[in-house]
């Protein structure tokens, strides 16, 4: 069984909350190990606890929140110090309906041997920034109200909850994908040296940049900067520089008169391939992206 799910585009998604609830649990409270049918966001509001997967143990805080999909085992065990506050959703990626299925009676209970099990990942693709995948662990402080914003909805299932719910899931899970997106950012920008070569792919994204004049840039071996530079940013330098000239594409296609034109400008050769490169990224040729942004 395939441990990598491609879920397509994010503003094509259509998450659907099965279950949410937003409570105290008393000290020493545990789930699992299990697996679950669904995916799961986990939202520690306040206390401690721990959460065992993939042959790790985290010890969680408030403000940390946990997201995993189905075929995952785990367990989740709130400290013995104290109670704990959790706000927790259990969701489907992507359903024409949002009436909720509820995840319970297809929850299977392993024995604590599975927590060795590699998690499952999801990826999502992000119009102008590429494949990414979802991180299980998140350390971020502003999600508590929609979190109890989306439990409320499901105590009360007033007409049109599973709309409003909706909603707010879509909230959540955009401000965790720009979160880390940021964060991956910072994390390449801070390093003084790979911050140079960045700058430089930016500066001259036209230019068809090598892996050895970009290590050079940053003072590094090629085979050692290709290893740093993906473990900052997440991609490849090739994979990059393609990124960001989609992206300086994106403004060139508002101006500039013709297609040939921008491609010419961003050191393609090739139409073909710069299209290719630019629907492989965006989701639209650059025609389509021309013609939804025609200014009215």
């Amino acid at each position: 069984m395939s441990m990598k799910t491609h879920l397509g585009s994010l503003g094509k998604l259509r998450p659907t909350v099965n279950f949410s609830n937003y409570f105290q649990a008393p000290a020493g409270t545990f789930w699992g190990p299990r697996t679950i049918p669904d995916c799961q966001l986990i939202l520690l509001v306040a206390g401690s606890a721990s959460f065992e997967f993939a042959g790790k143990c985290l010890n969680l805080l408030p403000g940390n929140c946990l997201f995993y999909g189905s075929d995952t085992p785990h367990r989740l065990t709130i400290s013995s110090d104290g109670p704990s506050t959790l706000g927790s959703i259990h969701f489907s990626w992507d359903s024409a309906s949002t009436e909720a299925i509820h995840p319970e009676p297809t929850i299977i209970l392993h024995t604590r041997e599975h927590l060795v099990r590699p998690a499952k990942t999801y990826t999502v693709h992000v119009e102008g920034h590429g494949d990414v995948d979802m991180w299980h662990f998140y350390e971020f402080t502003q999600l508590e109200s929609l979190f109890a914003r989306i439990a409320k909805e499901f105590v009360h299932q007033e007409p049109g909850y599973g709309s409003i719910a909706r909603g707010y899931l879509i909230q959540i899970l955009t401000t965790l994908l720009r979160y880390q997106m940021d964060k991956r950012f910072r994390a390449a920008t801070e390093h003084s040296k790979i911050a140079a070569s960045i700058e430089a792919i930016q500066q001259d994204a036209s230019r068809n940049w090598s892996t050895p004049e970009l290590a050079a840039i940053s003072g590094y071996h090629p085979t050692y900067f290709a290893e740093l530079f993906r473990e900052a940013t997440g991609y490849a330098p090739k994979h990059y520089l393609v990124l960001e000239r989609v992206k300086q594409a994106q403004l060139l296609l508002l101006h500039e008169s013709t297609i040939e034109a921008v491609a010419m400008k961003l050191g393609y050769s090739s139409i073909h391939y710069f299209c290719r490169n630019f629907k492989a990224v965006t989701g639209l040729t650059p025609t389509e992206f021309k013609q939804r942004n025609v200014a009215l």
